[in-house]
């Protein structure tokens, strides 16, 4: 089965799917499940803790995230960033288009960019906090969708053209060949900023079933869920898979990592 690595591209032959904007609209239950602000000015939540400093790292790095994505502290957009060049990018495309609701979910929750950092602390407590907030990819992140019988020149037109305006492949993730998650991982770098940033390729029927397996695989993901519900979840993962079109070509969408990162 495959796993999330620490920076939440998927590894392995079967894969799982990648956190994305579905774990953000995420609601605590409970007051106790909420994050919290310490009074020395660090950050908790479900048994995670960023210390005052790593807190605002934490900050600095969303704010960049933010500008780079287009918005500023408002939430308004201007004709410059990510969010407002991906909108031209799918004007130009023949076939493709963004998920509904990209700009309401292009950039991570605050909290969830926090437990990200915090989780790749305690997994490297050696390794500054800096350097470990500027690896983490998906703060910005972007799907397209194109058409079942498109979907293989859709991939190939959109890179181009993210080539075109200056970002920079970083790794490329396919996945059709796996049994419970299917699509095409992608990351890439902006040039000005140098800020990464996701972006995901689905046909319409593997995004609908990344949408309808997100709990399950909440479920595989939670340290509390018994061996058993991990595995109906799993198994469930790959029925909802099992019934997705492969597109012509996919399988020839190949792996990709620069090397000199």
């Amino acid at each position: 089965m495959a796993r999330e690595d620490a920076e939440g591209i998927l590894t392995g032959g079967s894969a799982e799917q990648v956190v994305s904007s579905e774990t953000d609209r995420a609601t605590p239950d409970t007051a106790a499940d909420r994050p919290v602000t310490t009074d020395d000015g660090g950050w908790e939540w479900k048994g995670l803790h960023l210390t005052p400093q790593d807190n605002a790292i934490a900050d600095q790095a969303i704010d960049a995230r933010r500008a780079t994505e287009g918005r500023d502290v408002n939430g308004e957009y201007s004709d410059h960033g990510l969010t407002p060049e991906m909108r031209r990018i799918e004007q130009e495309l023949a076939y493709g288009e963004l998920v509904p609701d990209t700009e309401k979910y292009a950039l991570k929750g605050a909290d969830r960019f926090k437990e990200k950092l915090a989780k790749r602390i305690a997994l490297e407590p050696d390794k500054p906090a800096q350097e470990l907030a500027a690896e983490i990819h998906d703060g910005i992140r972007y799907t397209f969708t194109f058409p079942t019988e498109k979907y293989t020149p859709g991939v190939y037109d959109a890179e181009s053209r993210l080539r075109r305006r200056g970002y920079e492949l970083r790794q490329r993730k396919p996945s059709w060949g796996g049994s419970q998650y299917k699509g095409v991982n992608s990351r890439w770098q902006d040039p000005g900023s140098g800020q990464l940033f996701e972006v995901q390729f689905h046909t319409l029927e593997s995004w609908e079933a990344k949408q309808k397996t997100h709990h399950a695989y909440a479920t595989i993901e939670n340290p509390e869920a018994s061996e058993a519900e991990k595995a109906t979840a799993r198994k469930y993962q790959q029925d909802v898979s099992a019934g997705i079109p492969i597109p012509d070509g996919a399988g020839e969408i190949s792996p990709y990592e620069d090397e000199g990162r």
